[in-house]
């Protein structure tokens, strides 16, 4: 049996692995990507939106969950980042093929809600309800200037992604 139709999604499909085991070894490696004034940027996040912009929903869910997975292996949650990657994932994936079109514009508005969602559910979650006592002071010390420093790599992986889709098409797609 062949590849038929399927060779170019399976070469993709391999290609958005690799690039999300790189991302997840390069945001959760210490000192390759500075911190600027003690925030750190969540770049599996726009990763994540741009695979879900031109995927769909099921391959968008799983690629999404594989990076939740691979956040919370290495920062030893509890399943997490697993389950809210695999919800931004879905609800992005609906969100295109839907109601919006697919443009950066769109990719700026769609990841910047997903981090901004990212950090309020991780911060009630993790440090509010475990009675963290200075969460209010992480918010706006870690958490915020966390989510404007993730914004910038948006671009970055938007047209990555895009040029990845684009070179492997199928033709039903």
């Amino acid at each position: 049996m062949g590849y038929g139709n399927n060779r170019q999604k399976y070469i993709r499909y391999a290609i958005y692995a690799v690039l999300i085991v790189l991302t997840a070894v390069i945001q959760n490696s210490r000192g390759v990507l500075p911190s600027v004034f003690g925030a750190r940027a969540f770049i599996l996040l726009p990763l994540c939106v741009s695979l879900s912009m031109f995927e769909r929903e099921v391959p968008a869910g799983l690629f999404c969950a594989f990076s939740g997975a691979l956040w919370d292996i290495s920062a030893g949650n509890d399943g997490f980042n697993t389950f809210v990657l695999l919800c931004i994932g879905a609800v992005c994936s609906l969100l295109i093929s839907h109601f919006m079109r697919n443009n950066i514009i769109t990719a700026l508005v769609l990841c910047s809600a997903a981090v901004v969602v990212y950090s309020v559910l991780y911060v009630l979650i993790n440090l509010v309800a475990n009675g963290a006592g200075s969460s209010v002071e992480q918010v706006f010390t870690f958490y915020l200037p966390s989510c404007v420093y993730t914004m910038v790599f948006i671009p970055v992986f938007y047209f990555l992604v895009s040029a990845v889709f684009s070179n492997h098409k199928t033709l039903d797609e």
